[in-house]
């Protein structure tokens, strides 16, 4: 028994090692992208290195990263609750009108 649970232990060391190799290279190639793709403004459109990594990092604080993914049990636990609550809100407001 012992053993089975320090196979399952090890393998899960292993799953969240090539978890996190899988997310900092994902991290370095969009920091690489955006490099990229700065140095085309740069070129396009004549603005400052500094002016368009401001406008970068406006954009990034806009646009928030969805670090689990739609696909994940929990966010779609989530969209299936809220739209059933506002299902259910709509419903209740009907009934209110009606009466």
């Amino acid at each position: 028994m012992n053993i089975r649970k320090d196979e399952a232990i090890q393998k899960e060391i292993r799953r969240r090692a090539f978890q996190r190799y899988d997310c900092i290279q994902k991290q370095k190639r969009q920091l690489q992208s955006t490099r990229l793709t700065l140095d085309a403004l740069h070129e396009v459109t004549g603005l400052s290195r500094p002016e368009l990594q401001a406008i970068a990092d406006k954009a990034g604080y806009s646009c928030t990263p969805c670090e689990e993914g739609f696909f994940s049990i929990r966010n779609q636990f989530g969209m299936v609750f809220g739209a059933l609550g506002m299902l259910g809100l709509l419903v209740w407001m009907l009934v209110l009108w009606w009466v």
